[in-house]
This record gives C-alpha cells, structure tokens and sequence, in this order.
C-alpha cells in the first residue's frame, strides 16, 4: 500500500488533517445544515469534538479522512475508511456546496484507492433525501445495494441509509476516470 499524499486535482488538495484545521472544522460542522446528514458527527459541533478527531486520525488509515483544501481554504473532508465493508464518506461546509468540490475530491480519492489498494469494491451510503451526496456517488459510479436504518448522531434519531457499492471493475470501465 503506497499513499502519496497530498493529492492534488485540478482546484483541489486532499491533505492530512492538522491542528491547525480545528477552528475551519468546527465552523462548518457546528451548521446543522451539515452535521444532519452525517451519523456519528455530533450536533452542536465543538472543539473537543474537532480534537477528540484528529487524536483518532493519528493512528488511523491515512486515507481514512483527508482535508479538502480549496483556494478559500480548507472546505470540507473526504475519506475511505480502511477494511473488508471500505467505505468512502465525505461532507463539505455550506458555503462550498454547489461548486463540484466533492465530485472531484471524491473522484481523485476512489481514483487514489483503486490504484494503491487491492480492494475488489467500495462501498458508501447517504441519508434518504440527500438528493446531493445521492447525485454524487452516481456521477462516480455507484450502483444501489440495499439499505438500513442507522442513527444519526446530530439529529438523535434512526435515519434511512441508501447503501451503494462500486466494483474495481465498473470503476476500471469508467470511460471519464483520470
């Protein structure tokens, strides 16, 4: 396994987190607005929530969440957490949404694990009625593969997770992949 981090896209880096990021990541995840779609972030967000993060990241998968560095600065996260269900999860503040930030820091960070892992699928999911993270995970490929009721953290109660998955080999016949 070789990650070669940072990544970098057209506008965008996918970087390790840092201390540094802890106020950007309270601001954007202190928004119910965000938090909302996410199961284990909490709502209100704080900085001991943003800490307690980047304490676990310390020796997690270096894949498991990458900051998404923008020209405005750090916008969002994405990552693909590590074992036999990986999955790949992200969210971006508010602000960003609308820009086609995710689609690209997603499609470089699937592109990235695809080629320096040997994984033969990824899996992901989204909350029943995120039309945007739903629109995200189809541009990249991913196909429907059932669903499960979860909680969600910020807004304490069981949500409908849409479960998708996308095979090495649907992914290697993309005909729009870098």
């Amino acid at each position: 396994m070789q990650d070669d981090l940072p990544i970098f896209t057209r506008r965008l880096t996918l970087r390790p987190l840092t201390r540094a990021d802890i106020p950007p990541l309270v601001e954007m995840l202190n928004d119910f607005e965000v938090s909302r779609w996410l199961s284990v972030v909490p709502y209100p967000y704080t900085r001991d929530d943003a800490r307690e993060f980047l304490t676990f990241l310390e020796s997690a998968d270096p894949l498991d969440a990458l900051g998404i560095e923008a020209r405005e600065g750090l916008v969002g996260v994405v990552g693909i957490s590590p074992g036999a269900t990986s999955g790949l999860g992200y969210w971006l503040g508010r602000a960003h949404h609308g820009k086609g930030y995710m689609s690209e820091a997603a499609r470089a960070l699937v592109s990235h694990y695809f080629a320096t892992r040997d994984a033969d699928h990824l899996t992901s999911g989204y909350f029943e009625n995120n039309t945007a993270s739903a629109r995200v995970l189809e541009k990249l490929g991913f196909i429907p593969n059932g669903h499960e009721r979860v909680n969600s953290v910020a807004q304490d109660t069981e949500v409908l997770l849409k479960k998708v998955i996308l095979p090495r080999e649907l992914w290697e016949a993309l005909s729009w992949k870098p």
